[in-house]
């Protein structure tokens, strides 16, 4: 996502003591998926940070212009602790505060991550701890907890792009923080249970009750010609379809608006379903549109193998009965055929199913691949971008530094 220069300037060198805008890229997979999480570094220091990267990226880092890119492997135990058996630990259900947070009862959950403070009179582990413990097992009598970084036992691809060089140098010392942890931080929040067992989210029949259970028919009678992105955000997704969508696509934006997020896609023809009419017909790369509740109906108006894309935008955390509707999606796709989920951190909040606002938001997108491979998908993907700057037209500009971060999951239906 490199910014526009002024084309008649030359490119800035990388010097041994410059900055520069970068993105970080980490690749991997697990049993479930292939993962890509992107983080971008809008002042990146070689002086104070290089040192924190692996040798092969850290040291070659000088000379290098906009554009150019260095890649290294990270093995198991280099960015974090060794995996080890010993952070594993058994004790009682009756050991999870359910009450930890005042005025919130939270229920523990097998494969879901809390804060090690959830767990009290556990060795080692203080009520003020927030570094995450993973529940593996849980039944009546033993809850097993892993302690382990989500990614200690993972190997990770690693990249660094420079997106700018900028002016300047930088030889201060000090504390500073590392982009690598902030990478590598969140995304294992994503991965499968090494037990093959489904990771119990929350999303029963009680988890996708909403705040307002009216029909949706009332609350989307009111067409709102509004963005619920920034423009940076959706600047990533459209780069994301544009890679993933094949030429010619017959393609379906579902719970669609007036923006597909699709300029300079190669389609072949785009049909809308969503709320609201006048939303639809705002949107000009359209040829058909369908007024549909998924809530109420989730039978999609297309023939089996029927289409090449399906692309839900921010709009997967409303829909009640998602299982029905993604084993409709399997259907009518085409052999080879992609659906693409995606989603950021906003979202309306009273329409939205129950358990959406209680995951972390890369938990999330964990429960969407679940939901993917459970429905029958195949060859599962996901990417996740965050840390560019926030657009200073965006309504929350001055209130949070950083875009709306975008996650997305994807998967084929077999050939």
């Amino acid at each position: 996502m490199n910014q526009q220069t002024n084309q008649s300037e030359p490119l800035r060198v990388l010097e041994s003591q410059g900055l520069a805008s970068v993105t970080l890229t980490a690749h991997w997979s697990d049993e479930q998926a292939s993962h890509e999480e992107r983080l971008h570094v809008e002042k990146f220091s070689i002086w104070r940070e290089a040192d924190m990267l692996p040798s092969a990226i850290g040291r070659n880092l000088a000379g290098l212009q906009q554009g150019d890119r260095l890649e290294a492997p990270i093995q198991p135990g280099d960015y974090t602790e060794n995996w080890h058996s010993t952070r594993q630990i058994v004790t009682k259900p009756a050991s999870f505060d359910r009450h930890h947070r005042p005025g919130l009862v939270v229920t523990p959950r097998l494969g879901r991550f809390y804060p090690q403070g959830f767990f009290k009179g556990v060795a080692g582990l203080y009520r003020e701890a927030v570094e995450p413990a993973r529940i593996i097992e849980l039944n009546a009598d033993r809850m097993k907890l892993d302690l382990n970084h989500p990614l200690a036992r993972t190997r990770v691809k690693l990249q660094l792009g420079i997106d700018r060089v900028l002016p300047g140098r930088d030889r201060r010392t000090g504390r500073c923080d590392n982009p690598l942890d902030e990478l590598l931080k969140f995304p294992g929040l994503a991965t499968p249970l090494q037990s093959g067992e489904d990771i119990d989210f929350g999303d029963d029949a009680k988890g996708m009750t909403r705040m307002d259970d009216r029909a949706d028919q009332v609350f989307y009678t009111t067409p709102r010609l509004i963005q619920h992105l920034d423009s940076m955000a959706r600047r990533q997704l459209n780069t994301l379809y544009r890679r993933l969508i094949p030429p010619q696509a017959e393609a379906l934006d579902l719970m669609a608006s007036f923006d597909s997020h699709l300029e300079g896609a190669d389609l072949g023809k785009l049909h809308l379903l969503g709320m609201n009419q006048q939303e639809l017909s705002k949107n000009r790369l359209a040829e058909s549109r369908i007024t549909q509740d998924l809530n109420r109906n989730p039978n999609l108006p297309f023939d089996s193998d029927s289409l090449d894309t399906i692309l839900c935008t921010a709009a997967i955390e409303y829909l009640t009965k998602p299982a029905e509707v993604l084993a409709e999606t399997l259907r009518v796709l085409r052999p080879g055929g992609i659906l693409v989920v995606s989603f950021s951190n906003r979202w309306f909040p009273t329409k939205a199913i129950g358990i959406w606002s209680e995951l972390h938001e890369v938990e999330r997108l964990g429960m969407v691949t679940q939901w993917l491979r459970q429905s029958g998908y195949n060859n599962l993907n996901t990417f996740s971008a965050r840390g560019w700057p926030r657009p200073a037209d965006d309504i929350y500009a001055g209130q949070t530094p950083h875009s709306d971060p975008v996650y997305a999951a994807w998967g084929y239906k077999e050939d």
